[in-house]
């Protein structure tokens, strides 16, 4: 027995015995379940210096670049990279941290203008295994450009539904429960291959309009946009680990930790174009993903997560073509 593993066991213990009577007692043994994960892998020393950076950082005054950043890790995304900097700016993100894993394509040559027009902090990030780094990497040096920050991947599409921006989402969100939100987790809708083999051309929101709005062992995982001065520190894809008294919810207000929750499409949600073309889901599996984890292989079949038709894109869809002229 280590001395970590003795000194998490008793202190998971003495935790759970202490909040046993706490409404919130599963919440908080959860979020410290999450917090074990953190030390496991990077220790407690790490965790000290993060949790003292963070409270630091929270409590310090920042004059953002913007309201909304989000930050990617790419690899040979140049076909869509676009469409998927100029929708969001059309949801009011204002600033993206772009993290090249070993692209082998002109990704960086398409970034150009908009490395430019400083919309993009483009970083190159070679290796194996770099999505936790990079995003570890984003929190630590982008925490005072943007108020929050969204950490999804290229192929997901954060769409307000009742609301102009992402940010005024938020402000309604922190209206409607009364506090600050420190993070907000919002639902995939996930969508297949809609009948296409081969790569098509044109916009990816308009080839995908087909999803499965009963996906479950999807759809209930969310994506998340932090507050990213009250994080301590990030080793999953779909959530953090945050100062303590900090407040998450879901999309309809809900305290939740981890990274799933019943679906909620009432306000927000996030297209995840997850196979795109069969073709293109074949390159995708050559590649490999930037967790260093084995992606999933399919089998094609053309109804594939593609029995519903979701049409809610489709205000962007004219707006897009004409910026991107396609």
């Amino acid at each position: 027995m280590t001395v970590t593993y003795f000194i998490l066991k008793h202190c998971r213990y003495a935790l759970s015995f202490l909040t046993r009577n706490n409404p919130r007692h599963d919440l908080i043994v959860q979020k410290f379940k999450y917090a074990e994960e953190y030390i496991r892998q990077y220790g407690f020393i790490r965790l000290f210096k993060n949790y003292a950076s963070a409270l630091i950082a929270n409590n310090m005054h920042s004059k953002y670049e913007a309201d909304v950043g989000i930050t990617v890790i790419i690899k040979n995304e140049a076909p869509y990279i676009r469409e998927w900097i100029e929708f969001h700016k059309l949801v009011g993100v204002g600033k993206f941290f772009i993290y090249d894993n070993d692209s082998t394509d002109n990704v960086k040559e398409i970034l150009k203008p908009y490395i430019e027009a400083k919309d993009v902090v483009y970083t190159y990030l070679p290796g194996k295994k770099q999505q936790m780094p990079a995003y570890q990497m984003s929190i630590k040096q982008n925490r005072h450009k943007v108020k929050y920050m969204a950490i999804i991947d290229a192929d997901e599409f954060i769409l307000p539904l009742k609301h102009k921006t992402i940010i005024e989402f938020i402000d309604y969100l922190e209206n409607k429960i009364g506090s600050k939100i420190d993070a907000v987790g919002i639902n995939w809708l996930i969508h297949g291959f809609n009948g296409h083999y081969t790569k098509q051309e044109g916009l990816v929101c308009e080839n995908y309009k087909k999803c499965d709005r009963n996906a479950k062992e999807y759809d209930i995982q969310i994506k998340t946009i932090l507050n990213p001065r009250s994080v301590i520190g990030i080793n999953h894809p779909h959530y953090a680990i945050y100062l303590p008294g900090s407040k998450i919810v879901s999309a309809s207000g809900d305290e939740m930790t981890g990274f799933c929750t019943e679906p909620n499409y009432d306000d927000i949600l996030i297209h995840h174009y997850w196979t795109k073309s069969f073709e293109e889901y074949q390159e995708r599996i050559n590649k490999g993903k930037a967790d260093g984890n084995k992606p999933v292989k399919l089998t094609y079949t053309p109804e594939y997560l593609s029995v519903d038709e979701d049409n809610s894109m489709d205000e962007y869809i004219k707006i897009l073509k004409e910026k991107l002229k396609v």
